[in-house]
């Protein structure tokens, strides 16, 4: 019996260590395969805490990194931590070096928002001017919504940041509501996304056209709010578009028949109105209660602490009943120091908080490649709109994702800021209007970010945009990471493929040839959570420095490998020595006789000579200096030296920089 026992004991499979995976489970793959969302709603994960965090389970495709088809009665162990999917122990990221500890990675999620800002969601039907009411409200008119005269533009939702008296805020701008499906492109969508910035606000500010007056759409969409909204949260109608100070206020007395009280006129073009919105806003907050509580009442606390220590002895303190302020008027109980303290922390009330550092990701690439599919597979939810006409998505749209810290650490979690931008065509075909602007926020996103995900058609290969781009990610000095969607469409693969597929776009892609290179599918979530653990080591990279002594020995040996040419006059470039300066994106200052000696070809040659010797700047560009010697350093030189022929003695100029 012990015999047999210790047999069967051989054959129990040894359970997954605590940094490999918290999770264990056995699946078939199935043709409806569905995304493995590391994620879960954030009303879910509220009372939740990092360690009791538990992960949705998901499927993926039926092929591995190299083509190779799995049986249906095969297990796969789906790693969670990082979302990695190891299969038979074949992984396209197996290092334990993705993240930036070595402490075990925690499940990534949505991040919690923060109760301390509310959020404003405006609404309205289309072309009434909301997304020029946000600009004006968060500062934003110049890189913030895009504004047109054409309906439809914003279809997403987007957030922007505000402060007003004190009191910092979100704005959600959304698409014009349509009840008619027939009646606008992507209707029922948008709709969609407007009914998740309302659920989600703390106020709603409905805005209308005063120039046109009340219609039919204003109607209905007043009647909805009013039925289904108004009892939890309050709903302020702004009417837009007046203006005139004197025509302003009979164009809004039009809208008192919407049954949502005393229509405000603004003027999202001008500012008119705009802070009397915010201040009623506020006030109508205060008194429902949807916010937290001391919400919009900051300039209201300190002008009672400014009358307390005008009329300290007759003013009652808070907590002060007639007892105690005749007491103090004798000097027996609270004095001045409690008047003090409660003006100081009033105006404390107003300093701002340190906000947390987030790694911004830029998802960028050609129209219609799967850039939101993307994003709304990372999310775990529909965050931008998806569908099959090239250009749907045009604001530039933000999902933000948190890592808790590892247990028992004092680090605060890692953050990532995902922002999805609009596809980018080539310039020639770009005309002035509103893709203009489209591609002006996608170029700036490429700039803001840390780390650039470049977003390709497997089945369609690399096009000359496609090297644009790869050039634009590289000439900004932001590390970049290849993505190869739609690896499920692609037919006829083989253990083959995937080599194949690497050398193509190897060699399609010089712009960016230190970049990594994922194959994964966005409508399946296949290998998606290995983006985490690319852009962990993108940023890495990209914030590397190497010890000067560690690059002058490189250097050395590169220059014995292969000396910089010479030229037909003999004339051939010395190189001293080099040193790093900055950061993001690594930078190397080489110290030579002459920079125009130095040709393209040989400054290849030493990126890729310091790529070889040295490990970690596989994803990110490094910026090359070359600066030669100046004229002072030169004749400074020459005088320590002397001339040729009388042994070697100079003397050191005094005064060098008289010269």
């Amino acid at each position: 019996v012990l015999a047999l026992a210790r047999l069967s004991c051989a054959f129990v499979p040894q359970p997954l260590t605590q940094h490999q995976a918290t999770h264990h489970v056995s699946r078939k793959i199935s043709e409806s395969a569905k995304a493995l969302h590391a994620t879960i709603p954030d009303e879910d994960v509220a009372f939740l805490d990092a360690e009791s965090f538990e992960e949705d389970e998901g499927n993926y495709d039926d092929f591995d990194d190299g083509g190779v088809m799995y049986d249906d009665d095969d297990d796969i162990d789906l790693v969670f931590g990082r979302g990695l999917v190891e299969i038979d122990g074949l992984s396209q990221d197996d290092d334990d070096e993705s993240t930036f500890d070595d402490a075990p990675a925690q499940p990534i999620r949505r991040q919690r928002r923060q109760k301390k800002v509310p959020i404003l969601a405006i609404v309205g039907r289309p072309n009434v001017g909301k997304s020029a009411l946000v600009n004006r409200i968060a500062g934003t008119q110049s890189g913030g919504a895009i504004v047109a005269d054409v309906e439809g533009i914003t279809r997403d939702r987007t957030y922007r940041n505000a402060e007003f008296l004190g009191e910092d805020f979100q704005l959600v701008d959304t698409g014009g509501l349509v009840f008619d499906d027939n009646d606008a492109l992507f209707a029922s969508e948008i709709r969609e996304q407007a009914m998740v910035a309302i659920d989600e606000a703390a106020a709603v500010v409905l805005v209308v056209d005063g120039q046109v007056g009340p219609t039919v759409m204003d109607e209905q969409l007043a009647s909805f709010l009013r039925k289904e909204i108004t009892k939890q949260i309050p709903v302020i109608l702004a009417v837009n578009k007046c203006e005139s100070e004197k025509t302003g206020g009979v164009a809004a007395a039009e809208f008192w028949g919407l049954g949502l009280g005393e229509p405000h006129p603004v003027s999202a073009l001008h500012g008119v109105g705009t802070a009397d919105l915010l201040e009623d806003v506020f006030e109508s907050i205060v008194k429902k209660g949807s916010a937290i509580t001391g919400f919009g009442t900051k300039v209201k606390e300190l002008e009672a602490a400014k009358e307390a220590i005008m009329n300290h002895s007759d003013e009652p303190l808070e907590g002060e009943d007639e007892t105690d302020v005749l007491l103090r008027q004798y000097g027996l109980g609270r004095d001045e120091a409690d008047v003090i303290e409660r003006y100081e922390n009033a105006l404390a009330a107003f300093d701002g908080e340190n906000k947390q550092e987030e790694v911004n990701i830029a998802i960028v690439g050609r129209p219609n490649v799967g850039k939101s599919s993307l994003l709304n597979n990372v999310f775990g939810g529909t965050r931008a709109i998806v569908s099959d006409v090239a250009g749907t998505t045009r604001d530039s749209i933000d999902a933000v994702m948190e890592r808790p810290a590892p247990p028992g650490s004092d680090k605060p979690p890692t953050i990532y800021r995902f922002v999805d931008t609009a596809g980018i065509r080539r310039k020639g075909k770009v005309e002035f209007g509103p893709e203009f602007f489209m591609v002006n926020r996608a170029l700036r996103a490429i700039r803001r970010a840390d780390v650039a995900l470049l977003v390709m058609d497997a089945t369609a290969g690399v096009t000359e945009q496609d090297r644009v781009l790869a050039q634009k990610i590289s000439d900004d000095g932001r590390a970049c990471v290849i993505i190869c969607n739609k690896w499920d469409a692609v037919v006829d693969k083989d253990e083959t493929t995937y080599d194949k597929s690497v050398k193509y776009f190897r060699a399609e892609l010089p712009q960016v040839r230190w970049a990594p290179i994922l194959f994964i599918s966005a409508a399946t979530g296949q290998r998606v959570g290995k983006i985490y653990g690319a852009i962990d080591e993108a940023l890495k990279a990209h914030r590397k420095r190497i010890s000067t002594a560690i690059l002058n020995e490189v250097l050395r040996d590169a220059i014995l490998w292969q000396p910089p040419p010479a030229k037909r006059n003999g004339a051939q470039a010395k190189i001293y020595y080099c040193n790093q300066v900055s950061t993001r994106p690594p930078t190397i200052v080489v110290f030579v006789n002459d920079p125009k000696l130095v040709n393209d070809n040989y400054r290849r040659y030493l990126d890729r000579k310091f790529r070889e010797s040295l490990d970690g700047f596989e994803a990110t560009p490094i910026r090359w200096i070359f600066r030669g010697r100046r004229a002072r350093d030169v004749r400074r030189a020459r005088n320590m030296n002397g001339d040729p022929g009388d042994g070697g003695s100079g003397v050191s100029t005094p005064f060098p920089h008289a010269y």
